[in-house]
């Protein structure tokens, strides 16, 4: 990994120009003008000489090469803080990883007296090549007293009276100073560790650098590389594990001395317990990563120990290892009692992949991540600040979008993210403003170097041990802390989230940064409060798709199944009742931690989607295949079944694919549980017709919440219409034939008769002739 950028890289040669004269030993009274001036040239070829030469190369893997045959270890350095009149006592271990025996070894103390004035100054000492000048000699070399034969090892310890240290004690003196541990054979170097001094004349008005160690606490895939669960699995009792066999003396084999002889009484049965349910692959590796060998159990110890680190908590892991088995809820147990008073911050809900929900502009998923993560907080503490973390160490602008987005607008990125532009004399903020499409972002942004030394301290530190990573740890903040600006800055280190740390080493880097006295761990929520660094910095890039992000198709039919089911639960007496658990089981196979297993990622959503179907079934309508109508308006009954546990609300909607047949208004229906309802819809028809017609029950937004039925309708209006008309006419008719005969009929003999007696008398005589 490249070094951070210079620090102070502008003033350098005027620094070393000080730093020479300072570092000058106090001349002798007694020498002559002459030999104090060589005295003092000698000085200064001294601490010159460790620059002749040195020059970056890439770390190895351990302290001895091939050039070099011999590792140096320094286990000690005490104390880590070295004020005046204070002896210094290095401890070491030497190992001859060589073929050839080293006949006359012995070790030599080396201090370089120039105090580094930059990050790329501390990683040019530590990188320097392994026959570079190491500083000038401090004490007698320490012989081994005995040969040293290959593969053989041997301590070594330095005892340096205060007086032969030789430095300043001038207040702005203080800082780290080049350590080395030299090991040769006669005249020979065989091999040298290189470390750091740290140099305290005076600890008044001493500026104090903040740094915040952020460290993701969040559970890895199943099959991402977890420690095995054999751990985690209770195995079955034995034969003789707490009952003996029938007519055997417990914990004898039968056929063995000691075997008891057989009595008339009956042995009773062991009594068998019942086998405990089989834990979800994902709850056997939290067994495993919570387990005396887990990652999560590591990562508890070393970051617990300090109740300067901060935590960023991924709820879903909490509610996962309070079920999951007894190591993970004992451990769940320890972590509360440790988030006593510590800094939290909780990230959405199963520490979703942010890339891939902005590839498929989903912000619905991140928006329900939050959401859930909100609720889950009192699983910790109620003061619980929530942050986002990117999946990706420098995210692409859309995933800064989504971020910025949302209620929580900050955003932790990479340590290679957002770089500076230029190289400037002094370390940059881990706060900054980055402008998107939906509003500006605060992004943290951590220190390469420091987040470097706790993730992999032998990429900078090589052979790196608990002392010599925690004197490298103070030579950094110190030379930021020594940087000439009106306020000191507020640096942030983190760690990736698949980090299995060192516990040793972590415990012994965080308890040196809180011992030294211009250090101050620091909350890390509170730089999401703090003024941003205006610097100019490297753009993020405008799309950027990582290898193991899930596809946009896949998060969008976890997305719209989701959302189907959340409009099924509309129609509900309690719809979030209904919906317990299902933003849970569709953000599962978002988390970030799912690309390093796509075989179980692929098994998680299928387990989501059809837990997400399963919510939106329920509801039924009951048809007939085919109707027939007669008539212009009629009544269609449906009937609606339900197997539901609470009481629905539905719209019941028709809709003919004909014009031929019309729909009323769509009736509203009450399903009570597990009952059916029927439905009347009225219908009118205005011609004969066959036609197909589709059924819908939907919920209050027009969403489908049933399988559509659909049935056949024979419609034939007119025959109504033909009969009516055909008993008209035939009343008709049979009233005009009644008219028409009673007009033709003449006047018969009888009727003619009556008529002649009901006639006037007299009126015949006048009528007759005289």
């Amino acid at each position: 990994m490249s070094a951070a950028p210079s620090r102070r890289a502008s003033d350098a040669r005027p620094a070393l120009v000080r730093r020479t004269r300072a570092a000058a030993a106090p001349p002798d009274a007694r020498l002559t003008p002459r030999a104090r001036l060589l005295a003092r040239s000698a000085g200064l070829l001294a601490v010159l000489a460790p620059l002749v030469g040195v020059t970056p190369s890439p770390a190895s893997g351990a302290p001895a090469t091939d050039e070099l045959p011999v590792a140096v270890d320094v286990t000690a350095v005490t104390p880590q803080v070295l004020v005046p009149e204070q002896d210094l006592r290095v401890t070491v271990t030497v190992r001859n990883d060589g073929d050839t025996e080293l006949a006359n070894p012995s070790a030599v103390l080396r201090l370089s007296r120039t105090r580094p004035g930059t990050s790329a100054e501390l990683d040019a000492w530590v990188d320097a090549e392994a026959r570079a000048s190491a500083g000038s000699a401090v004490g007698r070399p320490e012989p081994l007293g005995a040969p040293l034969a290959p593969g053989a090892s041997a301590e070594v310890a330095f005892d340096v009276p205060a007086a032969s240290v030789g430095l300043l004690d001038t207040p702005d003196a203080w800082g780290p100073r080049g350590l080395a541990v030299e090991l040769v054979d006669g005249r020979r170097r065989v091999g040298i560790e290189r470390t750091f001094l740290l140099w305290l004349p005076d600890s008044e008005d001493l500026p104090q650098t903040r740094l915040s160690v952020l460290v993701p606490l969040v559970a890895s895939a199943p099959g991402a590389g977890t420690a095995s669960a054999t751990s985690a699995q209770v195995p079955a009792p034995t034969a003789t594990e707490g009952a003996a066999t029938e007519g055997t003396a417990p914990g004898t084999a039968p056929g063995t001395e000691g075997e008891e002889p057989a009595t008339d009484e009956p042995t009773p049965a062991p009594t068998e317990e019942p086998a405990p349910e089989p834990l979800e692959p994902e709850d056997t590796a939290l067994e495993a990563q919570t387990g005396p060998e887990g990652r999560l159990r590591a990562l508890l110890t070393a970051s617990g120990a300090s109740t300067g680190v901060s935590w960023a908590l991924d709820p879903a892991l909490l509610a996962r290892a309070s079920d999951a088995g007894p190591q993970s809820a004992a451990w769940l147990e320890e972590l509360r009692t440790t988030a006593e008073g510590r800094d939290v911050l909780a990230l959405p809900w199963a520490d979703p992949d942010l890339a891939a929900l902005a590839h498929a502009d989903r912000p619905d998923l991140l928006t329900a991540a939050l959401a859930s993560s909100s609720g889950a907080r009192p699983l910790v503490s109620d003061g619980v600040t929530p942050v986002q973390w990117a999946a990706d160490d420098v995210p692409d602008l859309r995933t800064a979008a989504l971020a910025a987005g949302t209620d929580v607008p900050s955003l932790v990125v990479g340590p290679g993210a957002l770089t500076p532009e230029r190289t400037t004399s002094t370390t940059p903020g881990p706060v900054t403003t980055v402008t998107t499409d939906a509003g500006p972002l605060t992004a943290l942004v951590p220190d390469r170097t420091l987040s470097a030394l706790l993730t992999d301290p032998a990429r900078l530190q090589p052979g790196a041990t608990a002392a010599t990573l925690a004197q490298r740890l103070l030579a950094e903040t110190a030379v930021v802390a020594h940087e000439e600006r009106e306020t000191v800055p507020h640096l942030l280190a983190t760690v990736p989230r698949d980090w299995t740390p060192d516990t040793a080493l972590v415990t012994a880097a965080l308890d040196a940064l809180e011992a030294a006295p211009w250090v101050r761990l620091a909350p890390a929520s509170a730089l999401l409060d703090a003024a941003p660094d205006t610097s100019d910095r490297e753009p993020l890039p405008d799309v950027n798709r990582a290898a193991g992000e899930l596809s946009a198709a896949t998060v969008n039919a976890l997305a719209d199944a989701r959302s189907a089911a959340v409009a099924f639960a509309a129609v509900l007496e309690d719809p979030d009742a209904h919906l317990e658990g299902l933003d849970r089981e569709v953000l599962r196979p978002l988390s970030v931690a799912w690309r390093a297993d796509d075989e179980g990622r692929r098994d998680v959503v299928r387990t989501a989607l059809a837990d997400a179907t399963a919510r939106r079934s329920g509801l039924s309508v009951v048809l007939s295949e085919r109707f027939r109508m007669i008539s212009s308006t009629s009544q269609i009954p449906l009937a609606l079944r339900s197997t539901l546990d609470q009481r629905a609300t539905v719209r019941v909607e028709m809709r003919p694919r004909k014009p031929c047949l019309e729909v009323g208004e769509a009736p509203t229906a009450t399903v009570e549980p597990g009952a059916e309802q029927t439905v009347m819809v009225e219908v009118s028809a205005s011609a004969n017709c066959d036609v197909l017609v589709d059924v819908f029950v939907l919920a209050p937004d027009g969403t489908s919440v049933a399988t559509a039925g659909r049935f056949d309708a024979h419609v034939s209006p007119t025959i109504e219409n033909v009969g009516t008309a055909v008993v008209g006419a035939l009343l008709a008719l049979a009233l005009l034939l009644g008219i028409v005969r009673t007009v033709r009929r003449g006047q018969t003999a009888r009727r003619g008769a009556r008529l002649a007696a009901q006639a006037v008398p007299g009126d015949e005589s006048e009528t007759t002739p005289a």
